[in-house]
This record gives C-alpha cells, structure tokens and sequence, in this order.
C-alpha cells in the first residue's frame, strides 16, 4: 500500500514537472515570437511617400528692346510770310506746273521733264537776267544764267553739269556750242498766284494756283511745293530751290 502511494507521488511530480515545462515553452516562445517581430518592424520602417515638388513657375526672359526710339521732331509747322525771295519762285513755280498740266510727272533725272520745265521756266524770267539776248523770236542765254534757273528749279540740279537736251525737244530748247547758249522760242500766257506759305525747320511748303489771266474767276489748277534753301553757292536769283511739286486739285 506504501508503495502504491509512492508510485502515485512520483507519477503525479513527473506529470506536474512535464506541465509546467509545457507552459513554460509556450510563453518562451510566444515571447520569442513576439520579439521576433519587434525586431522585425524596427528593422522595415514604414516608408513615408515622398513629397511631389512643386514646379515654380517659370518667369518669362526679360526681353530689351533694340529698337531705337522714334526721334521727337521739334519742328513745328507755322504760317509764314510770303516774302519776295518766295514770290521770285512764283515763275519756277508755273513752269514745273505748266510741264505736269502737259501730262508730265515731277522727275529731276528724266531729260526730258528737266529740259520742258526749264524751257518753259525761260519763258517767264529768262528776261529777268541782264545778260539775255534776244535773236530773232528767241530768247538766248548764257550757260551761267541757265545754271542759275536750273538751281532753283530742282534742288538735286543745283551744283550738276547740265545734261544733254533730248532730240524729242529741239523744238522747245537748243544748245549752241560755239557760243555756250542755250535758245528758247519766246512764249507765254499764264501766271501763277502764291495763295499760301507753312514753314517747318528750313522747309516752306507754298500752295500756288495756276491763273491764265488776272481776270479769270476761278485757276486752271492749284498745286503743292517745297521749297528749300538753294544748295547753290554762287545762286544770285533764286534764294530756294524746288523739292517737290505735285497737283491737289
């Protein structure tokens, strides 16, 4: 009976020993599970999403303008006085008139206009010149006084050789080279009446209206010019010379 109970202890100390080492592995490895996977965690951090940058805006290049800057003109156009170194263009005047009324356009390096409009300018102040001659129903003149009228008639003409006369004119204007002169037909008929005058810097730009006789209502045209200084330095007559001239009614 002793013994019984003794088998019985020891069978019961075994089972207890053999439970609480059961216990004991579980809660070792639930901590070692556990610690495993702390260190687990610590050694993947989370991965914070990464911050998408911003663009600044781009600002436009600053772009200097090469362009220089339109001059201010201090010229101011005012009326001016018709003056009598004015009215002694009123015969330049007529004949440039005179040549364009023919169907003829303003053109200085065109033989042909420049011979027309200086014949008909000898028309009306070759008489003026103390050296013209009169041979038979012409009106002669020196290559010096031609120079003159031909300076006030066009301002790009002023200090250039005269140019040779065009053989569609021989009626209108010859050349004598043995005597240097130049003959017209004498002729005539109209007037040209300088109604206006606006001066702007050394420029005056005159209206002046073609008129056949002082008698007549109303001019046969009116017409627009600027006159500028003579580029001429021996000019006697002429004080101006003609830039443009162009009809407006």
């Amino acid at each position: 009976m002793q013994l019984r109970k003794a088998i019985l202890a020891s069978v019961l100390s075994a089972a207890l020993a053999l439970s609480a080492a059961a216990c004991g592995t579980a809660e070792n490895t639930q901590s070692v599970s556990s610690a495993a996977a702390s260190e687990h965690v610590a050694e993947t951090p989370t991965t914070s999403p990464e911050a998408t940058a911003t663009a600044s805006p781009t600002a436009e290049p600053t772009v200097k303008s090469t362009a220089s800057p339109a001059p201010e003109s201090n010229e101011v156009s005012e009326n001016a006085e018709i003056t009598a170194e004015i009215e002694a263009m009123a015969p330049l005047l007529e004949a440039h008139i005179l040549a364009q009324m023919n169907g003829m356009a303003f053109d200085a390096n065109d033989p042909v206009y420049f011979w027309q409009t200086a014949a008909f300018a000898v028309d009306n102040c070759g008489m003026t010149f103390y050296s013209a001659e009169t041979t038979g129903s012409a009106l002669v003149l020196s290559r010096g006084v031609m120079e003159e009228i031909v300076s006030g008639l066009f301002e790009s003409a002023a200090n250039e050789d005269l140019p040779d006369i065009p053989d569609s004119l021989s009626g209108e204007i010859s050349y004598d080279a043995d005597s240097d002169t130049y003959a017209r037909p004498i002729s005539g008929g109209f007037s040209v009446d300088i109604q206006d005058c606006v001066k702007s810097g050394d420029v005056y730009t005159v209206t002046a209206a073609l008129i056949r006789d002082e008698n007549e209502a109303e001019p046969q045209a009116i017409f627009t010019a600027e006159l500028v200084p003579n580029p001429r330095e021996d000019n006697t007559v002429f004080i101006y010379s003609i830039r443009t001239v162009k009809q407006i009614s």
